[in-house]
């Protein structure tokens, strides 16, 4: 019979006679079974009778319980056979209380046609309806996550289509895996199954479809000749953001690594890009958070990648200063000429890079053995003194010292520890891009971007000081009261001498035999090493910076490739130089016995008379002989300010030790 279950609302129409019903002064029961007519009225079933569906209640009276709808022997054979080859059917024979039925999804009599905005499965609806099932699956071997499948698929750009923009055609769970034969995606007939995403996703994405087919993925994927990218792959399947998105243009860098970040099976050196890519600028930037810095589809494309060698592709010989012109509207073809995947490590393609980060490396490896060697055999060679003779007492407090520095040289000074500190501490996140450290100190510094302004703030900074220290030296050589030869290569010069050679073999004669010390001048051979390197560096290091800041404008007078030659040269050179000063230059200026804490010579501008005497022997003779001594004598330093030195001096070595331990951990990891 016709009917529904009980509703308060409309009254019950009389039961059969012969209806086994209560006394008419009883309480009235309707049985479950019963139907009102007005229940099909709205469902495209509304022309139907019972025993369309309920076969087996053609013989009245029927049975109490009847057997389910027959939807496939009455109308629906080809929804049916879909869903007999499906993974829900597999889940129903199995014994899955989860398992779907036509009238699960669909509903029974109450059933609503699918375009109806009510209906479960309309677009704005039918996410739900998959979803709620879903989530309650438990987890197994080719699903370990099933709620954080759906969860992921609800904050997708899918997803947010319809629950946030009320668009009822955007992509829903049926319209990737179909209505009624959902298979797994490791079988090959399935709709999401690899080999079939590009036709999947073109139902929607007609246009890109065809671009995509066009591609060198495309391409290769109508070869039989291995895998290739489809859409999963750059956008996956279910957390599927929008490609205009910060997140999703970080992400597809990482994708493209995915199949790029070693050689094909035929030495191809395009599987080696995605690794070159973040030793450059441009990768560097981008792991950091860059929103600026060109990523792979930048330069190569989204859906339209090409072969390098094809024409039409964005990055051929053709197209490159179109595509770099993106980012540089000043470029040209030198500027085109640079090579953002150049592998400085790579000698049989790349000589001129090699043969730079070789000599790097020859010179980094003479320079830290030499001064390394030098430090400890000092250290161990005061450790004995001191065990032998008692540690050395202070000078005391004179009235008068001897000045050894202006205050321009104390100036100079200042600013070029300052601009030290500041370069490295904005520099070397970009070179250990990939360590976490690295992504917290661009971030104190406001991000990546706001790092690279505090670079060059630093950098001018730099320049000037620099600058404003030969000019210093061409007001002394002016005044000076020498000959122009004495003045360059006498004993109070800092160009090399023979000397320096006689005192470095004297202070190993000490340091290994325990001699007596050389008699040391105003300059020692260490300190002069530390001048010229500071002076050739910040030659070197500010020369291939200003090469990378205005690439643009030296490109019209430069090649390209001479920006990679750049690249390697100011990282390394800068390399060079933090860890020299922040190891061998501490140790000299502030550790080694006799000055620790602090040298203050360079804060104060002068130092004791006895100290001068003890450590510069050579010096203070000359001076007493020539009768300069007297003109160099100064008020000694105010003790009270001390402390002040001592707090900037610990502060300092305690920030460059900070960020050498932040190098050595990037080095070693």
């Amino acid at each position: 019979m016709v009917g529904t279950w009980l509703d308060p609302q409309k009254p019950a129409p009389p039961l059969p006679a012969s209806s086994d019903q209560p006394a008419a002064d009883g309480p009235e029961v309707r049985p479950a079974l019963y139907v009102l007519p007005d229940a099909l009225a709205g469902s495209p079933h509304a022309g139907s009778r019972c025993v369309d569906c309920h076969e087996d209640a053609a013989n009245l009276p029927h049975a109490a319980k009847l057997q389910k709808a027959t939807c496939a022997t009455s109308c629906h054979a080809d929804a049916a056979t879909s869903y007999a080859a499906s993974t829900h059917r597999e889940a129903m024979d199995q014994g899955n209380p989860l398992a779907p039925t036509c009238a699960s999804c669909h509903g029974g009599h109450e059933m609503l046609k699918v375009t109806d905005r009510h209906s479960a499965q309309f677009g704005l609806n039918s996410l739900f309806l998959c979803g709620d099932c879903h989530k309650q699956h438990v987890a197994t071997a080719t699903d370990q996550d099933p709620s954080g499948r759906i969860a992921h698929y609800m904050d997708s750009a899918h997803a947010r289509a319809v629950t946030k923009a009320g668009l009822p055609m955007a992509a829903t769970c049926a319209d990737c895996h179909t209505a009624h034969g959902v298979r797994p995606s490791s079988d090959p007939t399935s709709s999401v199954h690899r080999s079939n995403i590009p036709e999947t996703c073109g139902r929607c994405h007609v246009g890109v479809a065809e671009t995509y087919a066009t591609s060198v993925h495309g391409m290769k994927r109508a070869e039989s000749n291995g895998k290739t990218a489809v859409c999963t792959d750059c956008h996956t399947a279910h957390q599927i953001t929008l490609a205009s998105t910060p997140t999703f243009v970080q992400d597809v860098i990482a994708e493209c690594g995915e199949c790029h970040d070693s050689p094909d099976a035929n030495g191809d050196r395009v599987g080696t890009y995605y690794q070159t890519y973040h030793e450059s600028y441009h990768g560097q930037v981008a792991r950091l958070g860059g929103q600026r810095a060109a990523k792979c589809s930048d330069c190569h494309g989204s859906h339209d990648i090409l072969p390098l060698k094809d024409p039409k592709s964005r990055v051929s010989a053709v197209n490159r200063v179109e595509t770099c012109r993106a980012c540089h509207p000043g470029a040209n073809e030198n500027f085109a000429e640079f090579d953002p995947h150049a592998n400085y490590k790579d000698a049989k393609n790349y000589p001129v890079l090699y043969g730079v980060w070789l000599y790097f490396m020859i010179v980094m490896s003479a320079v830290f053995t030499f001064f390394g060697l030098h430090t400890i055999l000092w250290f161990v060679r005061s450790m004995i003194e001191r065990r032998r003779h008692g540690p050395q007492l202070p000078h005391g407090h004179a009235s008068t010292a001897i000045r050894r520095f202006d205050t321009l040289d104390r100036i100079n000074h200042a600013f070029v520890a300052l601009t030290f500190f500041g370069l490295t501490a904005t520099g070397i996140p970009l070179v250990f891009n990939d360590q976490s450290w690295a992504r917290v100190v661009a971030s104190l510094m406001g991000g990546i971007e706001a790092a690279g302004l505090w670079h060059r703030m630093f950098a001018v900074l730099l320049i000037g000081n620099f600058v404003l220290h030969f000019l210093g030296l061409a007001r002394r050589f002016l005044t000076r009261k020498v000959s122009w030869k004495e003045w360059l290569f006498g004993p109070a010069s800092l160009l090399p001498r023979w000397k320096d050679v006689t005192d470095c073999l004297g202070m190993l004669g000490w340091f290994i035999r325990g001699r007596s010390r050389p008699r040391l001048d105003r300059w020692t051979y260490w300190e002069k090493f530390d001048y010229w390197a500071e002076v050739g560096g910040s030659v070197i290091i500010g020369g291939s910076g200003l090469l990378l800041w205005f690439p643009e404008l030296a490109s019209r007078i430069m090649p390209g490739w001479a920006f990679n030659i750049a690249m390697v040269v100011h990282g390394y050179e800068a390399l060079l130089a933090i860890c020299f000063i922040f190891t061998i230059h501490f140790f000299n200026a502030h550790m080694r016995p006799g000055t620790f804490p602090v040298d203050e010579v360079i804060f104060t501008g002068s130092m004791p008379e006895k100290e001068l005497k003890e450590q510069r022997p050579a010096e203070y003779h000359r001076l007493l002989a020539t009768g300069e001594l007297e003109s160099l004598r100064v008020p000694a330093p105010d003790p009270k300010r001390k402390p002040v030195i001592l707090v900037v001096a610990i502060v300092s070595v305690a920030f460059g030790l900070l960020l050498l331990a932040f190098i050595l951990i990037g080095g070693l990891s």
